[in-house]
């Protein structure tokens, strides 16, 4: 009973010290709370759909607000303005950042479970398995997972978690796993694996209770990172209408430019960057964290 009361006092001083660390990164600070920010964005929205703005003039698809000429410019009744079609624009960014946080999610759960899996497994069995994922991780780091995505997406249309499955898949095969894999054989050679081993831990033990756990902050780290790749690369699909999302930032961003020449021949600058803006502000979030968590990481980058 006192060793399990014990270890989990020195678990809670462990997480103490980890949230201690990041709230002493101002770096990591300024993202987590851009997140936050996009967090509250993709919860109120539906509320404020269903309360405080009317569908038939804030729905960012069909809305459209018949008192005024579009596209307008900001104003107490449309904070961001409206588009050449007439809807609202904040109502469409807040609805943009639902599928963006459903891209960012999947690509990075499962950027992670992967790149962690194959890298544990080659490091911890080394020989032919190793070798075998190797291979398979430097043929999946010729694929860049962007482009390969969007290549995806010319042929299948892809719903934000296909799209997040498929970047993060090809990212956790690839990069993420050699990644893992040379963090996983620095692990192998310290010293409490082998008094691991010693006191008689089978494989699975050792594998489960000593290697993962050393490679979960560098996991963490690549999802982030993966986070801002994913994000980007849903932005860009978007763009190129390649996607299943009828409002995401991307596509606010090609309905700007195109409806300049369809329609009034006004560019509706503030759908434009604020489009832009959401897209860059998401992504630069993630990275921003992931910038933070490698100061923390490594100590030659704290010293400076």
């Amino acid at each position: 009973m006192k060793l399990v009361v014990e270890r989990i006092r020195a678990r809670r001083r462990g997480v103490r010290r980890s949230l201690q660390a990041v709230w002493g990164s101002p770096t990591a600070v300024v993202g987590l709370g851009l997140i936050l920010l996009f967090g509250i964005a993709a919860l109120i929205y539906p509320l404020l759909l269903r309360t405080v703005w009317p569908a038939k003039i804030y729905d960012p698809l069909v809305g459209f607000d018949f008192t005024m000429m579009h596209p307008a410019d900001p104003s107490s009744a449309h904070l961001l303005g409206t588009d050449a079609l007439g809807r609202d624009v904040l109502s469409m960014i807040l609805a943009a950042s639902r599928p963006a946080w459903v891209v960012a999610l999947t690509a990075a759960i499962t950027t992670g479970m992967i790149a962690t899996f194959v890298g544990a497994l080659g490091a911890f069995y080394r020989g032919w398995v190793d070798g075998v994922l190797s291979h398979v991780s430097d043929a999946f780091l010729l694929l860049p997972a962007p482009i390969f995505v969007l290549i995806i997406a010319e042929q299948v249309e892809l719903s934000p978690v296909r799209f997040g499955l498929v970047f993060g898949l090809i990212n956790g095969l690839g990069a993420g796993a050699i990644v893992m894999r040379s963090q996983g054989l620095k692990v192998m050679a310290e010293p409490f694996i082998e008094a691991a081993r010693v006191a008689g831990g089978g494989g699975p033990h050792i594998l489960v209770r000593h290697l993962v756990p050393h490679l979960l902050p560098l996991a963490v780290l690549y999802m982030m990172l993966s986070v801002v790749g994913a994000i980007v690369a849903h932005g860009f699909a978007a763009f190129l209408g390649q996607t299943e999302s009828l409002v995401s930032w991307g596509a606010i961003v090609f309905f700007g430019v195109t409806s300049a020449r369809s329609f009034s021949g006004v560019v509706p600058w503030s759908a434009l960057v604020s489009a832009s803006a959401a897209l860059s502000l998401f992504a630069g979030a993630f990275y921003l964290v992931s910038s933070g968590l490698r100061e923390i990481l490594d100590p030659r980058l704290r010293a400076r």
